[in-house]
């Protein structure tokens, strides 16, 4: 068995609000010099969930599957909604048609260019039918400073406990084994590298080159993966050797170095991870949505 923290995790209530999609210009362009119109990142996307492709959406960019939501108040009271919340949260809505009703935190997203940040929730097709742009979420945030109590230079990031215990995770040779859809090179990671909150924020995986196109055209949203020689501990960039192991929380993009947004769900500096593929290792298994 391996060992955690998970009893010493403080746990805490933060609250956003669902957030409408933002259109930047009429058009925009492409890294071809086409003029496409980017939908589905943010505000409510009722026909995408995790589990389904990433790529062939119509005009999409960067969708987001399922209900995207921010903080609200002082931008501290912003951040602590977008750094506290992890994956696998349970979340409920506070006001309107469908008071009460629960879901699951399944992405987290923060791109830098207009300081836009989006925690991804999945709720039922019933549900999100009475919703409305612009009322409560409610988040009970665990998951912050979870640590493998053997393992020490793995750094575990903006996950919950429950979902980690579900991700049948194995020691073999002193290392963690993670099971993942895919290995991804680091010649295909693009926009991520700096030094804010790897909590808020995410990596792009680039979908402009046709063989980076070719190689990630089965990922699902919601897949897990590894980013290889990828560091994200105290902020991220390039490191040989290192391993980051992330979900898939928005799809693919027309923009020069943009692409998957891969959320950060842990990393080590020295091959203390083990990624094995697994054709299955989606958390819409994960967390029983359903789908993949």
């Amino acid at each position: 068995m391996i060992r955690t923290n998970k009893d010493k995790l403080l746990e805490i209530g933060v609250i956003g609000k669902i957030t409408h999609t933002t259109v930047e210009n009429m058009y925009m362009t492409s890294w071809t010099g086409e003029p496409v119109m980017g939908l589905g990142r943010g505000g409510i996307v009722y026909n995408l969930r995790p589990g389904d492709p990433c790529f062939g959406w119509a005009w999409g960019e960067k969708v987001e599957p399922g209900v995207s939501v921010d903080g609200i108040g002082s931008d501290g009271e912003k951040g602590s909604f977008r750094n506290f919340t992890c994956i696998g949260n349970p979340a409920k809505i506070m006001e309107g048609e469908a008071k009460g009703e629960e879901g699951v935190v399944v992405g987290k997203v923060g791109y830098h260019p207009g300081r836009t940040h989006h925690v991804i929730i999945h709720f039922d097709d019933e549900t999100k039918d009475k919703l409305a742009i612009g009322e409560k979420i409610q988040v009970r945030s665990k998951g912050v400073g979870l640590q493998f109590l053997d393992y020490p230079d793995i750094r575990v990031v903006g996950i919950s406990p429950q979902l980690l215990e579900e991700m049948d995770l194995s020691e073999k040779e002193r290392k963690i084994a993670v099971k993942v859809t895919a290995i991804i090179p680091p010649e295909y990671v693009g926009q991520g590298s700096g030094g804010s909150p790897v909590e808020s924020s995410n990596w792009d995986v680039m979908t402009q080159s046709p063989d980076a196109v070719e190689n990630l055209d089965d990922l699902k949203l919601g897949d897990v993966v590894c980013l290889k020689d990828i560091l994200s501990a105290w902020g991220r960039g390039y490191y040989e050797g290192a391993c980051t192991i992330g979900v898939v929380s928005c799809g693919s993009s027309s923009r020069m170095g943009q692409g998957l947004g891969v959320t950060v769900l842990m990393t080590c500096k020295n091959g203390e991870i083990q990624p094995e593929i697994a054709s299955d290792a989606n958390i819409s298994k994960y967390l029983k949505l359903g789908g993949k």
